[in-house]
């Protein structure tokens, strides 16, 4: 072979060579830099976003997120890429991460589920499904991790894996969860410390079977309101009066969602206002209002901001600030979170783009988000490449 034709084939391998290299170290920084928990936080002054540099997460997880008290520390819960439950939590200092499913022993949760919790004090009650679809506790004893098989205590319907919430209520510290069955019933797990039981909430009260991936839940004292999409397409609320369940039907299937739908339902605090948002027709964000839980109410935020859709397949998050009673209402509009806000009620709605704001990352769709307020700093989390 000529010279010249020997060092154009030399040539061509090494240059193969490093096209091959060159595509393996893409496709490892792809997967390096796959979806992450970022957080928003307001610090009383401005927007920032911050990505929290936890595991990869499964692409269409649920978040659970809440503060400890007296502490005030700052707890995020998530699935990873391989469905372990995890943790990032602050520790004043910095974010650390932890696998709370090889801590634990624990089975792996169901691809793309919920997960959800609180905290009563510094004890965590953090709850997911199982690939199995049985609900487990996960429990921080203020020392330990340790994970319990609620389904397998209870004899309860397996979950679907999506819908799913939990609540304490007050003042007896009871523990109440929520949750989809594969048949589609709302079910309810609950604890009031002589142990877990369950209880399908749609046979005892004749209401829909559930249509929606999401669902909320929000409790005045020991009084309970469970917020869902039925199978008719409208938003439906479960009620327990301190006696006895009821299902009613708040808003019409003409507003109702036309995909998965994020719910959000939130108390003012120190009042027995209760404010319902969902992502509905035309992926607007409506919200639901009552000042007794008898007369209800109904407004379309987006068409009062003038503000484009929400991501219908998106959870998305409401709460009130401290003391000053304001609300604020998270959602995911294309790849941006937004945020509409109502300084008073004498006053109107406005809506910012928080992540053209912060120069945030881009949210991943079809995926969880949490958030709470400390007065009224703000803490948002959601999922983002």
């Amino acid at each position: 072979m000529p010279s010249n034709r020997i060092a154009a084939a030399k040539g061509a391998k090494r240059l193969l060579q490093f096209s091959v290299i060159g595509l393996m170290s893409m496709i490892l920084a792809l997967n390096a830099h796959g979806q992450q928990i970022h957080q928003l936080n307001y610090n009383n002054s401005n927007w920032s976003d911050q990505n929290l540099f936890g595991a990869v997460t499964d692409s269409k997880s649920g978040i659970a997120g809440f503060p400890t008290t007296p502490n005030d520390g700052l707890h995020v819960y998530y699935l990873s890429s391989s469905d372990h439950v995890r943790q990032l939590f602050f520790n004043g200092t910095s974010w650390s991460d932890e696998d709370l499913t090889a801590e634990t022993g624990g089975p792996v949760a169901m691809a793309g589920g919920a997960v959800t919790g609180f905290s009563l004090q510094n004890f965590q009650y953090v709850f997911y499904s199982a690939a199995d679809g049985h609900i487990h506790q996960m429990l921080y004893n203020n020392s330990n991790w340790a994970d319990t098989d609620l389904t397998s205590q209870t004899g309860g319907p397996a979950s679907d894996g999506l819908q799913l919430v939990a609540i304490a209520t007050t003042p007896n510290n009871a523990l109440h969860v929520y949750y989809a069955s594969t048949g589609k019933h709302v079910q309810q797990l609950y604890n009031v410390g002589g142990g877990w039981a369950n209880q399908d909430l749609t046979a005892l009260t004749g209401g829909p079977a559930t249509g929606g991936r999401w669902i909320s839940a929000v409790n005045i004292a020991n009084t309970q309101f469970v917020y869902y999409f039925g199978s008719d397409r409208n938003v439906h609320e479960l009620f327990y009066n301190n006696v006895s369940w009821t299902d009613e039907n708040l808003a019409p299937s003409n507003i109702g969602p036309l995909g998965g739908g994020g719910i959000s339902a939130t108390v003012i605090p120190g009042s027995k206002k209760i404010r319902v948002y969902f992502v509905g027709a035309s992926n607007h964000v409506f919200q639901l209002k009552s000042t007794n839980n008898q007369t209800w109410s109904i407004a379309d935020l987006s068409k009062k901001t003038k503000t484009a859709g929400g991501s219908a397949g998106n959870q998305i998050v409401a709460f009130a600030t401290t003391p000053n009673n304001q609300m604020h209402v998270y959602y995911m509009v294309g790849n941006d979170i937004n945020q509409l806000f109502l300084p008073t009620p004498s006053t109107t709605w406005s809506n910012t783009d928080l992540t053209a704001l912060t120069h945030g990352g881009s949210a991943v769709p079809n995926s969880g988000m949490a958030g709470f307020s400390l007065q009224n700093l703000q803490y948002v989390y959601y999922l983002a490449e």
